[in-house]
């Protein structure tokens, strides 16, 4: 009775050394573990496209489609933009000391306007001349400007990446179409960051990272006033730090692709903000291209470029999605 209970705790000990073993390499084999609601889910593995700079330093953001298939991209901290041709040839059209372009969206006039960290509102040709400041102050404060986006009408909605959960300051704002007037969507955000329209163009998706949440905002016809019953929800609240939740995309289905920033992938949720998917960066287990900061749709396809930074530098990266995407006021 004895050998057969000894025996018997022996395989029992084995099986819990096995099994813990198992567990810690398990735990252990990826920097950025997924969270456990979202382990689960699909996964989609974005594919490389192109290392537009080997630096670690460098920063990327705010691609934009033209409709000539070139895509513009934001380096936020050397102060540059590059165009990239369908060919991969890169070009860099803007370069200004102290400027911090970040998000950029391309008007139906073929300009590219970019929203600054540093807190300008820039609209240029693509080539990157005839360069125009646009006030970017409401009240006569001036905005750390993150992203933006047109609706179908030619108002730019914007969002002020600044404030803190205990003192937030940020919000979206709104030019309108002629830019000569700015007014507010909603304020006390904490760093209010990436900004999209569902297909019907009446939800505005904000990100406001430094609490990591998603806000769906539904907005009433005059696309400024959010409707007062339950037009301002949190339909989802993100995992993991520092960083957060960045930069988004929506397709012609409402399914919003938010970036993750630090986790080098993005999370795709559907129009109701449930999670439905995980697009991983390659290199991520490995603490590389961990930066997820922003992606874009190619007008007239599922293709989705999204820009990852950090060690391994700077690249963009490639995957399909689950619709294509909508169709923006660049290409009406």
């Amino acid at each position: 009775m004895e050998k057969r209970f000894f025996k018997i705790f022996s395989l029992v000990l084995a099986m819990v050394f096995v099994f813990s073993v198992s567990y810690g390499k398990q735990v252990k084999k990826s920097e950025v573990p997924l969270p456990p609601s979202e382990a689960s889910l699909p996964v989609i593995k974005a594919e490389p496209w192109l290392q537009v700079e080997p630096d670690p330093n460098v920063f990327l953001e705010g691609p934009s489609f033209d409709r000539e298939g070139n895509l513009y991209v934001s380096s936020i901290f050397d102060s540059r933009i590059f165009k990239i041709t369908p060919d991969k040839k890169v070009t860099t059209i803007f370069n200004k000391k102290g400027v911090l372009p970040d998000g950029t969206a391309i008007h139906k006039d073929g300009r590219l306007f970019v929203a600054c960290l540093s807190g300008e509102l820039l609209a240029m040709n693509r080539d990157g001349s005839n360069v125009t400041l646009i006030e970017p102050r409401y009240q006569g404060k001036p905005k750390v400007l993150n992203d933006l986006v047109f609706d179908s009408k030619g108002n730019l909605y914007v969002t002020d990446f600044t404030g803190t959960p205990a003192d937030p300051t940020g919000g979206v704002y709104r030019f309108s179409a002629d830019f000569k007037t700015v007014v507010p969507i909603i304020e006390r955000l904490a760093s209010a960051n990436g900004i999209a329209f569902s297909p019907e163009g009446n939800v505005l998706w904000v990100s406001e990272t430094c609490k990591n949440v998603l806000l769906r905002l539904e907005l009433l016809e005059d696309g400024v006033t959010i409707n007062p019953i339950a037009g301002a929800t949190i339909p989802y609240r993100f995992t993991g730090g520092p960083g957060g939740c960045d930069s988004m995309a929506v397709d012609s289905e409402g399914n919003v692709y938010q970036t993750l920033v630090f986790q080098g992938r993005a999370l795709i949720l559907n129009k109701r903000g449930i999670p439905i998917a995980n697009v991983l960066i390659p290199g991520r287990d490995e603490g590389k291209n961990l930066i997820t900061s922003n992606l874009a749709f190619k007008p007239g396809t599922n293709e989705v470029y999204i820009m990852a930074s950090g060690k391994g530098g700077a690249w963009i990266f490639k995957f399909r999605g689950l619709a294509p995407g909508l169709k923006l006021f660049s290409h009406q």
